[in-house]
């Protein structure tokens, strides 16, 4: 109940520890209400503050002026009753009103400029500096666009002063003002400190991030781009005050091809639709989705349905028209109040802007919806002839190019399509004479390559066989019907093929070759090579569930066997003219050698199945298709790999991956080349290459169908991402991927390795809560493993991120409940260190003014003592450095937490005498705890000269045992006290 000023007041404070949103604002608004009951102008004005604070960030920019009007009064009335807090909040919100009411178009410009007048002259009455004032006048400026570069050096050559924007929100608008200028270089360089994280605020570096993101493209920075948008697109996604930003997300889709991405963002944010509070950022949000719905419609996907303004189903073309209609209204009316076309023409520039990429730029993310561009095709490389006009010619060129696999077959095969389904064919009367061949057997070669395209689906290409196998019966080319039919009983993702319907098909095309039936030999030779990929898969996955390398190896039955098939098929390939199917041979029998050999001897292995591949590296060249060196490099890199020689893979998977770009090869070979160098990177310590490479492979399987080799390679560019630095845009990657279709059908061990480098990622972005939860489903997850020391650590870890998130029941809870595993299952590390963390989180919380939290603090130390005496009683396995230095200063942290200065010295004593006891590696802790002991006998304990002398002595040893990396901090501290 609010009816005490103290229950008033608390629910107040209460209100302004929750984040900023619709609660929050209409709990804002109710406790404005609430205070008006008594006659407390201190308190009014405390919930009136609160009030335009929620205003300003959840976007009511209309509402926010009206209560302002309402404090200036009351401070007019009851002076008294504003002290330093309230007289310095209400002089920071003259700049929020100066900004909403040039937001609002129903605002005549004239008022505008009475109000910029009104905050000149309180700032000079109050004694403050005018630059926050000249500021403002630089924003009126740009909106309007009349006398822009004045007001810029009026605003940017003034010094900062109290009342001026936080830095990195200055830095913003400055860079802003030259990427309107066409300058990008030079907004993002001042840019840099805002996202090197130098310069930062709770908006920053995340608006930014969004406003950067075409200067990042345009000077081809598509790193920094891609992870602008991830880590940026995370913080802006449904805050209301994002409006701009999320808009500015949605043109990156559009330009960077990623429309399926732009709906789901659309998706997300469908709340703004119903957002009018701050016209200017709705205005920016609606010209984002316009420009990323013109593109869909553009690329025939105009019947899509979208996700539009709660109600009634909407297209995308639909859609785009309401936009349209709203937004050009909207700019109409900003123009007709600020008397120029500035608005109007910046919108119109904005819609005019085209993809800056032939096909999708990489994101590491899944995205689901129409597929881009889907009639434009990118452009063929240089090196791949041009596409005949002449039906005849063009089914000539096809067929050369389909004979040897040539990735741009498919191009020619969908030309033809395109004409022979055309309403207005008249396939000629003397095709078949002419060699041009019947339509039915056109309809049939179509099918046929259609099927082989990677991004076909198992279902897809069943019936495309099926068709096609028809088609060739009534077109008379019995060869290649059995031969379709014989890829029908192939092996797929799901099943593993049917191998003796496949022998029986191969044996009756012996026959038909045998007898010179046409394309008897071609489909002989193509059907033995889908005999042997069957054989082989099948022995390949015995010899894993016999235990792999570690078992006792494949069939030597099965394994002679499917040597029999490959060298029938070398001779039959041979004999009938296909030297690349000579070349699939010696590369699937280097597969087969390999396997053999490796458990016997590997060098042995490797050396076999390097010659095979030497081999048919030389049939390649032979056969004049050097697109197929792609196949053999990428062969040649996976050995390097798995021999450990990672130099000699990486060489060989980017010859393989530059082959295949070079002839425009989109096979799921490709992909998995990408994975392959993202992995060699990753082992030679290579990890922003990694994250590349990996994006390119997640993007490859994707387009291929392989939902869940794409999921498995965004779950190792999230751990890359987490790993080196980069946990912004590796909890996105993460985030994404959990809420996959396809994750859950990755083994349970690739979920749980996900879920726990998320749950450590949002961790290190102090999201203690989310990581929270993410360790209790871990937790849940990991509890039937037989390695039961898993759940032990995730326990721990769980207790730890519930402490920081000051959950304390629940956090108690995991804390017995790792506790209690670690009993059975020991992880003396993890368990070790939660203790010391929940003290030290108690510690901080609570303060020296409550002593049962006090002793809950320390209670945890001791137990943390007691596990690292355990470990070391029962030898297990415990790698947290220098225990007892580590138990040492942490007691002595929580202890100056708790103000017991004294105490904490002695403890921090001791613990430079556990490290100095360690030896050389825990040089670094020792000089850490050197460095607190000399701040507390310094500023706690009155001791600076004590404090002087205790650096210089540990200065000097460090610098004696050449440690300059450990003396330096001790030396910068000696630096700082001395001159205070």
């Amino acid at each position: 109940m609010l009816d005490t000023i103290d229950a008033v007041r608390a629910a107040l404070r209460a209100n302004d520890e929750l984040p900023h949103g619709r609660t929050r604002t209409v709990t804002a608004e109710e406790l404005v209400d609430a205070a008006e009951q008594f006659d407390d102008p201190e308190l009014l004005a405390f919930a009136l503050l609160e009030l335009t604070e929620a205003y300003e960030y959840d976007a009511e920019q209309r509402k926010l002026p009206v209560v302002f009007a309402r404090i200036a009064k009351l401070r007019t009335e009851h002076p008294d009753s504003f002290g330093d807090w309230e007289n310095h909040a209400t002089d920071w919100r003259y700049k929020w009103v100066a900004a909403a009411l040039l937001s609002v178009p129903d605002v005549p410009l004239e008022a505008v400029r009475r109000w910029h007048g009104e905050l000149r002259r309180h700032y000079l009455e109050r004694g403050h500096d005018l630059q926050p004032y000249y500021a403002q006048q630089y924003r009126l400026a740009a909106h309007t666009g009349e006398g822009v570069q004045d007001a810029f050096e009026l605003w940017a050559g003034r010094w900062r002063s109290r009342y001026s924007d936080c830095h990195a929100c200055e830095l913003r608008e400055q860079a802003r003002h030259f990427v309107a200028r066409g300058e990008d270089e030079r907004a993002l360089e001042i840019w840099q400190p805002v996202f090197s994280g130098e310069r930062s605020c709770s908006e920053e570096p995340h608006t930014s991030r969004a406003l950067a993101l075409l200067p990042l493209l345009r000077t081809g920075r598509l790193d920094e781009a891609r992870s602008a948008h991830l880590t940026g697109y995370r913080w802006a996604r449904g805050r209301p005050a994002a409006a701009e930003a999320v808009g500015l997300h949605l043109e990156f889709c559009a330009l960077t091809r990623n429309e399926p991405r732009g709906l789901e963002i659309l998706a997300e944010n469908r709340d703004l639709f119903d957002r009018h509070g701050d016209p200017l950022s709705r205005l920016h949000f609606l010209t984002g989705a316009h420009l990323l719905l013109a593109r869909l419609v553009e690329d025939g996907h105009g019947d899509v349905p979208v996700a539009g303004p709660p109600g009634a189903h909407r297209t995308a073309a639909a859609l785009l028209a309401e936009l349209r209609t709203e937004g050009d209204a909207l700019a109409a009316r900003y123009d007709a109040r600020n008397g120029t076309a500035a608005v109007g023409d910046a919108r119109r520039a904005r819609l005019a802007r085209t993809p800056l990429f032939a096909e999708p730029l990489p994101l590491g993310l899944r995205a689901t919806g129409p597929a881009p561009a889907a009639a434009q095709p990118a452009p063929a490389p240089a090196a791949t002839p041009a596409v005949p006009a002449d039906l005849a010619e063009l089914v000539q060129k096809a067929r050369e190019l389909s004979t040897t696999n040539h990735p741009d077959a498919i191009l020619h095969w969908n030309r033809i399509g395109a004409l022979i389904e055309a309403p207005d064919h008249r396939h000629p009367a003397d095709a078949e004479r002419s060699g041009l061949g019947s339509l039915a057997q056109l309809r049939a070669e179509l099918a046929l390559e259609r099927a082989f395209e990677s991004h076909t689906s198992d279902q897809e290409a069943t019936a495309l066989y099926t068709s096609a196998a028809a088609l060739f019966e009534q077109a008379g080319l019995t060869a290649r019907a059995l031969g379709c039919r014989a890829r029908l009983a192939g092996p797929t993702d799901d099943h593993p093929g049917d191998l003796p319907a496949i022998r029986e098909l191969c044996s009756r095309l012996a026959e038909l070759a045998e007898d010179g039936t046409p394309y008897g030999g071609r489909e002989l030779v193509a059907v033995l090579q889908l005999q042997a990929n069957a054989e082989l898969r099948a022995l390949f996955e015995a010899t894993a569930e016999a235990g792999g390398p570690d078992g006792p190896g494949p069939d030597p039955a099965a394994l002679a066997e499917a040597e029999a098939t490959l060298e029938r098929l070398y001779t039959e390939a041979e004999r009938h003219g296909f030297p690349h199917r000579q070349a699939n041979a010696r590369l699937l029998g280097a597969r087969a050698r390999f396997l053999a050999d490796r458990h016997r001897d590997e060098s042995d292995a490797f050396a076999a199945a390097d010659r095979l591949i030497a081999e048919a590296e030389q049939l390649v060249d032979r056969a004049g298709a050097p697109w197929r060196l792609a196949q053999v490099y990428g062969q040649r890199g996976e050995l390097a790999m798995y021999t450990g020689d990672l130099t000699a893979a990486e060489r060989f998977l980017r010859q393989a991956a530059e082959t295949a770009a070079q002839y425009g090869d989109r096979s799921a070979g490709t992909a998995r080349v990408h994975d392959g160098l993202a992995r060699t990177y990753l082992g030679l310590d290579r990890p922003a290459e990694a994250a590349r490479a990996f994006t390119e492979a997640a993007a490859r399987y994707d387009r291929n169908g392989d939902a869940d080799d794409a999921a498995s390679a965004r779950i190792m560019l999230g751990q890359v991402l987490c790993g080196s630095g980069r946990a912004d845009d590796g909890v996105a990657v993460l985030e994404s991927v959990l809420l996959e279709p396809a994750f859950t059908e990755l083994d349970v061990r690739e979920q749980a390795q996900a879920r726990l480098n998320l749950a450590r990622g949002l961790r290190e972005l102090d999201e203690p809560r989310a990581a929270a939860e993410e360790y209790l489903l871990l937790a849940d997850q990991v509890a039937g493993f037989e390695e039961r020391h898993i759940l032990t650590m995730v326990a721990a870890e769980a207790a730890a991120a519930l402490a920081a998130a000051e959950q304390w029941p629940a956090a108690d809870l995991a804390r017995q409940r790792a506790l209690d595993s670690h009993r059975t299952a020991p992880h003396a590390d993890a368990v070790f260190d939660m203790l010391l963390r929940q003290a030290r989180h108690t510690a901080d919380r609570h303060g020296p003014d409550h002593p049962e939290a006090a002793e809950q603090a320390l209670a945890r130390l001791d137990e943390a003592a007691e596990v690292a005496r355990t470990a070391e009683r029962e030898d297990q396995d415990f790698a947290s450095g220098c225990p007892d230095g580590t138990l040492h200063d942490t007691r002595a942290r929580t202890l100056s937490t708790l103000r017991r200065d004294e105490e904490a010295l002695a403890e921090m004593e001791l613990a430079i005498a556990a490290f100095a006891a360690y030896g050389p590696g825990a040089q670094h802790g020792r000089a850490e705890s050197i460095r607190v002991a000399a701040i507390l006998e310094a500023n706690r304990l009155d001791r600076r000269d004590a404090a002087l002398a205790r650096l210089d002595a540990a200065v000097a040893e460090f610098r004696a045992a050449d440690a300059e990396d450990a003396a330096q901090p001790l030396t910068e501290l000696r630096a700082h006290l001395t001159r205070h």
